[in-house]
């Protein structure tokens, strides 16, 4: 075989997926945060690493073919407090698996209070050319209410990033009990008098197994005017140019998130850490969020502590009519079973619109994506 047809063999033997990397410290318990991380330590962090390391070593080694990363994310918890010689020996691993033909886009989120000089050239200078960084909000009060860093902080952290990174994404969080939609306005006036290329915004509410402490914060939470601040930051990032590429995310051009889109197009990925799901070669599963377990099963077999995800059919479908529906491309009409009079209302009721065949859901729409889903996935 002659060295282009072998590198062809290669090229068609090598397996493109994206890596999602759980850290699973903070500093502290944000007071509406149901997502799964621990207090940090160092000797916590040490520990973590080792396990994370060699998960991520059997995983990717057990893949068929060559495993190639098109995009890797680092999210939590938060990455940032890990300290430079952890990094140093996750990257090393993951180094290893970066794509060769194509750009690898590789995400770590921040909080505004760890973003350093050092930190972030350190970061660039392993590759790291995307930055989520957690804003939420530029209000102070709000801030103290989120118990989240002053707005100087997020200023000065904002500053240090754009200086060192072209591809900079900024959460702003909507619906903060007690402040005024006037509060959301000033945060959007400011971020876009330098805009990032891309903003995460999500409403707050409560979700899956939360607990009492953050069940308590969201007895404060006013839904309607969660919706109502939603619909003036996609009506404002529109304007500005952004992308409404999915319910949550806004883009400037070619800066949408590479790796999100990998899950809401049923793409392949792999997850690492305790929490982080994957899917794979058909398969879906994931490791518990518990630290305690998943260093236990540290360097016993892949499959130990792993949870499989056996969808039935007709939970497929909805899944991949809630994917389709939750992106502006939207779902074929014609692989929808139901009743015409369902899309009709959709459309009367300012829901959706009809574009070149596909359903594609309004801001409007966005905002009650999971009852219009059961409405048309049948």
């Amino acid at each position: 075989m002659s060295s282009g047809n072998r590198a062809e063999q290669a090229q068609r033997d090598m397996t493109l997926l994206s890596l999602y990397v759980h850290i699973p410290f903070c500093h502290r318990r944000c007071p509406y945060c149901s997502f799964y991380h621990e207090r940090h330590s160092r000797d916590g962090e040490k520990t973590f690493v080792d396990a994370v390391v060699d998960e991520a070593r059997r995983t990717l080694d057990s893949i068929p073919g060559v495993a190639r990363l098109d995009t890797v994310y680092f999210g939590g918890g938060t990455p940032s407090v890990l300290a430079e010689s952890s990094w140093s020996r996750i990257l090393k691993i993951v180094d290893e698996y970066v794509s060769e033909t194509e750009k690898t886009e590789f995400t770590c989120e921040l909080n505004p209070e760890d973003v350093s000089e050092e930190l972030l050239d350190y970061l660039s200078g392993a590759g790291v050319n995307r930055i989520s960084l957690g804003i939420q909000s530029m209000d102070e009060v709000a801030q103290k209410v989120l118990a989240r860093c002053p707005p100087e902080t997020n200023r000065r952290a904002a500053k240090l990033v754009k200086d060192r990174f072209s591809n900079v994404s900024l959460d702003i969080l909507l619906g903060v009990p007690n402040r005024r939609i006037g509060s959301l306005v000033s945060t959007l006036d400011e971020l876009l008098a330098s805009p990032p290329a891309h903003f995460s915004v999500y409403c707050l509410e409560p979700g899956g197994d939360v607990g009492e402490r953050v069940e308590r914060f969201f007895d404060a939470v006013d839904a309607g005017r969660s919706a109502e601040e939603y619909l003036l930051v996609c009506d404002r990032l529109e304007t500005a140019g952004y992308r409404h590429y999915e319910v949550s995310n806004f883009a400037l051009p070619c800066k949408e998130s590479r790796h999100n889109l990998v899950y809401w197009e049923g793409g392949d990925y792999v997850g690492l850490g305790p929490g982080a799901h994957s899917y794979l070669l058909g398969k879906r599963f994931s490791n518990p969020p518990s630290l305690e377990l998943y260093l236990a099963r540290a360097g016993g077999q892949l499959e130990v502590g792993r949870v499989y995800d056996n969808a039935t059919p007709a939970e497929l479908e909805v899944e991949r009519v809630m994917l389709g529906l939750r992106t502006d491309r939207g779902v074929a009409v014609k692989s929808l079973h139901c009743p015409d009079g369902e899309i009709s209302a959709i459309l009367k009721g300012g829901l959706g619109v009809v574009h070149e065949g596909r359903l594609r859901l309004t801001a409007r729409g966005f905002l009650v994506l999971n009852e219009v889903v059961l409405r048309v996935a049948r």
